[in-house]
């Protein structure tokens, strides 16, 4: 028996390392999607010489999507975190960049974060933004439900809670991405219409 061990350990050895080289090839690679803003075509044909100063407070988003992986709706109250289909980054983070490029183009204006720039002091009007629905349902339709508030100083401007849906898709996750996206671009050229409003009523 132990002139048979300097034999066996090698032979078991391979052995091992064969399986595991044919259970990993089995692993699907992830893949890592990011939300981005709109077309610059899409930019207000208003033009000022000193844009308004817009301090947009941190996104806020619901803990059922606050994690890597992309969640997907299966009906019954259930959902489904795929392994493989992840966020980029944190979702927050994100939604807030989009929001703030979207915004900048769109009313225009200098946004910026109401946490960490110098310029928030200076900021015409403040924006908090809460995301209350943001995945994909069993019948492949992207939703985003959202709750903004528009300030000036201590006063409430405006409160709005608003529904966007748009047809995606059940496991195609790169449609899956692109249909969620349209309803925050969607949602970026409301809120930034009611931004232009509230600047032009200043204004006046």
């Amino acid at each position: 028996m132990n002139a048979i061990r300097p034999f066996c350990l090698p032979v078991l050895t391979c052995l091992f390392l064969s399986l595991t080289g044919c259970m990993g090839g089995t692993t699907p690679p992830s893949q890592f999607y990011l939300l981005e803003p709109i077309n610059e075509k899409e930019s207000s044909a208003i033009e000022t010489r000193a844009k308004p100063v817009i301090a947009l407070g941190r996104v806020r988003i619901p803990r059922y999507i606050d994690r890597p992986q992309i969640v997907v709706g299966t009906g019954g109250n259930t959902y489904r975190l795929n392994e493989f289909n992840r966020w980029a980054e944190s979702l927050d983070t994100n939604i807030s960049r989009v929001l703030t490029q979207n915004l900048s183009m769109l009313v225009p204006a200098e946004v910026v974060d109401a946490r960490s720039s110098n310029l928030a002091r200076q900021a015409k009007l403040r924006v908090s933004l809460t995301i209350l629905e943001f995945h994909v349902d069993r019948h492949g339709q992207a939703g985003l439900t959202a709750q903004w508030f528009i300030s000036r100083g201590q006063d409430v401007i405006q409160n709005r809670q608003i529904t966007y849906r748009t047809p995606g898709s059940t496991d195609d996750y790169s449609t899956i991405v692109a249909a969620l996206n349209e309803c925050l671009n969607r949602m970026s050229r409301d809120l930034s219409a009611s931004l232009q409003q509230v600047l032009q009523d200043m204004g006046s």
